[in-house]
């Protein structure tokens, strides 16, 4: 009787052992969470009437998109949704607008673009060069900054 009962236990501690062995179950996937996404960039400073610009933009989900602006400011919205789209990016270089000279707009040297990336109305992302790049990652949503007023002019 002794022995059975020893079978028994050990058969039991088996069985659960066994049932452990499989490893973790995996992590729930991530809740998805729906974002208006805004993508901006404009020329800083009184140079806005010389110059548009080049921009290249696109997220995780969709390869890179061009844009011209003929205006100082240029800006995207569109509805992404985390975890299917995980980054979202705008970069950007200055253009002459059409009719202006050259000489005349780089007189005072290459313009300062700055690009921002708002998540709802939470800036995410900003930054000011002559060739300016935002990247974002929709996973930070949950912890950003306040937005920031417009440092552009259209003059």
């Amino acid at each position: 009787m002794r022995r059975v009962a020893a079978v028994a236990a050990v058969a039991a501690v088996a069985a659960t052992v066994a049932g452990c062995s499989a490893g973790p179950s995996p992590a729930p996937a991530p809740a998805p969470v729906e974002y208006v996404v805004t993508l901006t960039v404009e020329v800083v400073g009184g140079r806005g009437g010389l110059f548009g610009m080049a921009v290249t933009w696109g997220h995780s989900a969709l390869k890179t998109q061009s844009a011209t602006s003929l205006t100082w400011a240029w800006s995207h919205a569109v509805t992404l949704r985390y975890p299917d789209v995980e980054r979202v990016w705008v970069s950007a270089t200055p253009q002459v607008r059409p009719g202006v000279d050259e000489r005349l707009a780089y007189a005072g040297g290459i313009p300062t673009l700055h690009c921002t990336i708002l998540l709802g109305d939470r800036l995410v992302q900003d930054q000011t060069s002559i060739s300016p790049t935002c990247v974002a990652n929709l996973s930070a949503g949950s912890a950003p900054t306040p937005a920031r007023p417009s440092g552009g002019t259209a003059d």
